[in-house]
């Protein structure tokens, strides 16, 4: 208690005058003054407990354990930060940390998902204290999340940390009650900040944000310390739900962790003045910018220039990437020749698909989705990919073809519609076949007891990454619908939800409306057609649109999230995020006992919403395909969940001659052809009897089967007159 006596000892010259006639006086004086620390004198406060993770110490123990003669030793690894004044171990949990260049010496950073210091030290505060510390964020808490919390859930202690929306606070129960201040401003992302709370019965609660006061609470009553309870760095002590949680029941309960580098950890059995905050700042404030890197989405700027389907694992940033267990094949990207798009399946969104424009503006279709009282059963629930799997079934120089499957489980991992004698729920399959024209079918299949259930199977949706919001990647005319008429109406959300949906979200204009087209800030746009015989039906997202926040609704509870959310409102940036526009509904391509089977055409395009019309009919109304009188092959049908029309080889024959009856309304607009049985013969092409070159306009591959090899054929060709078509053998 020394530290705080020297508080109210004045030393004026008269005082000392009178101590030098009075020997005993003298005595006892200079007694005192060599008790006190002499830091203090000078105005430099001693903490109590400083911690500077300046180093990390790693630790093993090896437990020599064998199997069968072979070695299988069990390995205990930890790490530890130590308490400078008393040189006590606190033991660094979770699985991603790093030690970093800090504001003096090295900082500590730590993930925002598991990782945090559990101390051993108690805090034997008695009156006033102070505690501070430097940080740099990577992205805000998605709640209260303490930098240093003695458990002030106990209703004793002390507590110093940020909330969701990036402010600075400190709490304290004094005389009984909590009493908290919390700055106005937030705190930057990626700069170094300095906050500090300080208490004195005679001042209150005050808190410092970089060396001035960013806020006061007077009190009374005197600081009720916790000093049987440990400290905790970077860990709430409860698991809460986030702020911002949309649907209550399908959202769990978490502990929040801070995201960032941490420094300078000082608490203080005194409170600092003024004057010693300031001097602190001003001595130890940085002059460079943390090491805590922008954060982009996966392929920023990546560049292929080959068409493909490829593994790969991709990257996001190292402490969101750590604590996966995956090796280097564990996403899904589908190149295309100009370098200029992409159509990937990452594990950080479930693997549900993205289209990625020239500009690097993420696009997905959504998925299957059904609901009850617990919230949505869908793959976005599926934060880790228990479940979710992406394989590649096809990639050659003519089209990628990927499998999606997955299963509709909500966020406490439970099934939707568990059948009660197989005790399968419900799993979708999807199978996504991909063209070098960047267009493809997507097929989705539902496996479930009840098939003809109420389900969602397709939402407008983009994602940002951090520091994106939806205004940077959405014109505020974010949709556009044709129909095969050529007439289009676009729906603005620049005042609010478009005024022409009705009550449920549906929008009639334009009629029979059948292309939807979503105005990305970019030059290639995506788009989705459907069959004009599948009597699509167009709705606008009708909920949850907070107006101040973005003209668009925006969460942040999924993509590459990892708590189970069933919906979380973005309030600011920081994070991944997304925002719907739209969802379809149309018929069913194929209805079965057990499945449920709808297709649709979709990808990216520089076209206008009425000029994808074309594109449509030839896929919708597909021209015929007549083999003429050539036993050598059979079929010749038009498979619209391949965008290809399928031939069967009878024999091996040299030639295979046809012809596509094109007219205005059964256009040809880029073709593929898979001649079953063909065997690994490459070949030449002519069209209306001129040769072809293989290139950008002609490409082919094979795929091998269990009865033989198949040829696939792209061609890119406009026309609405016949085409006659040779491949030739070259064997």
């Amino acid at each position: 208690m020394g530290l705080k006596i020297v508080q109210s000892i004045l030393l004026p010259e008269c005082r000392l005058s009178e101590a030098k006639n009075d020997e005993t006086k003298m005595k006892k004086l200079l007694t005192l003054i060599c008790l006190l620390p002499i830091a203090h004198i000078f105005g430099q406060s001693k903490p109590m407990a400083q911690w500077n993770f300046d180093s990390v110490e790693k630790n093993e123990v090896i437990k020599p354990l064998e199997r069968r003669l072979i070695p299988s030793p069990e390995i205990d690894r930890s790490f530890f930060v130590t308490e400078e004044n008393s040189a006590a171990k606190s033991k660094i949990l979770g699985s991603f940390h790093k030690s970093v260049a800090g504001v003096v010496g090295n900082s500590l950073q730590l993930d925002g998902n598991t990782s945090y210091i559990e101390t051993e030290f108690k805090t034997p505060l008695s009156g006033d204290f102070s505690v501070g510390a430097w940080l740099a964020l990577g992205a805000y808490p998605t709640h209260w999340c303490p930098v240093a919390d003695q458990n002030i859930n106990a209703k004793k202690g002390f507590f110093l940390g940020v909330d969701a929306y990036g402010h600075a606070g400190v709490k304290a129960y004094i005389g009984g009650q909590l009493v908290e201040v919390q700055s106005v401003k937030k705190i930057p992302l990626r700069q170094w900040t300095l906050i500090q709370g300080v208490f004195s019965p005679t001042e209150g609660l005050t808190l410092f944000v970089n060396g001035k006061s960013a806020g006061n609470a007077k009190t009374s009553g005197d600081f009720e310390s916790a000093p049987s309870e440990k400290l905790l760095i970077g860990k709430s002590t409860i698991k809460q739900k986030p702020e911002g949680t949309v649907r209550q029941n399908g959202t769990q309960p978490v502990y929040m962790f801070l995201d960032g580098l941490i420094d300078e950890l000082k608490i203080y059995d005194n409170s600092l003045t003024t004057n010693e905050i300031t001097d602190y700042y001003n001595k130890t404030k940085p002059q460079t910018a943390p090491l805590l890197a922008t954060r982009f989405l996966p392929l920023s700027g990546a560049k292929s220039g080959k068409f493909g389907a490829i593994y790969t694992t991709l990257k996001f940033y190292e402490a969101w990437d750590k604590p996966w267990p995956v090796s280097n094949q564990a996403d899904v990207v589908i190149n295309f020749d100009d370098n200029a798009h992409k159509f990937i399946f990452w594990r950080g969104t479930s693997y549900i698909p993205h289209w990625i424009t020239e500009n690097g503006i993420w696009y997905n279709n959504e998925f299957l989705e059904t609901w009850d009282v617990n919230g949505c059963h869908e793959p976005m629930s599926d934060k880790r990919c228990q479940y979710s799997n992406v394989r590649i079934l096809e990639s050659n120089d003519a089209r990628a073809v990927v499998h999606w499957r997955y299963a509709l489980i909500d966020n406490l991992n439970i099934f939707a519609r568990v059948d009660s004698l197989s005790g399968f729920g419900e799993w979708a399959d999807e199978v996504f076949t991909i063209y070098p024209d960047g267009v493809g079918v997507r097929k989705a299949t539902l496996h479930s007891s009840q098939p003809q259930s109420q389900h969602e199977w397709q939402e407008g949706m983009v994602v940002m990454g951090p520091g994106q919001r939806p205004e940077q990647v959405l014109e505020a005319g974010g949709l556009t619908l044709a129909n095969m008429k050529g007439e289009t109406h676009t729906y603005d959300w620049g005042k609010g939800l478009p005024k022409e949906k009705d009550k449920y979200g549906y929008v009639q204009l334009p009629e029979k409306a059948n292309i939807h087209l979503i105005n990305t800030k970019s030059q290639l746009k995506p788009f989705v057609a459907i069959s004009p015989k599948a009597n699509a039906i167009f709705n606008v997202y009708n909920g949850e649109l907070r107006s101040d926040v973005s003209m668009y609704p925006w969460w942040n509870h999924w993509p590459a999230a990892q708590k189970p959310s069933d919906g979380r409102y973005a309030m600011t940036d920081d994070n991944a995020s997304h925002s719907s526009l739209t969802n379809i509904n149309w018929d069913a391509y194929e209805i079965t006992e057990d499945t449920h089977t709808k297709i649709m055409l979709h990808g990216l395009t520089n076209k206008k919403a009425e000029d994808l019309r074309n594109l449509t009919n030839s896929w919708a109304s597909p021209a015929k395909l007549n083999l003429g009188n050539n036993p050598a092959f059979s079929g010749g049908e038009y498979d619209p969940t391949e965008r290809a029309y399928q031939i069967k080889a009878n024999n091996q024959a040299k030639s295979l001659n046809f012809s596509l009856e094109a007219n205005a309304n059964s256009p040809i607009e880029n073709v593929a052809f898979v001649v079953k049985n063909w065997g690994n013969r490459e070949i030449s092409l002519k069209m209306d009897g001129v040769n072809v070159v293989r290139g950008k306009a002609f490409r082919y591959g094979f795929r091998d089967t269990e009865n033989g090899t198949d040829l696939v054929v792209y061609v890119e060709k406009k026309s609405e007159k016949l085409v006659k078509i040779s491949i030739l053998s070259s064997q």
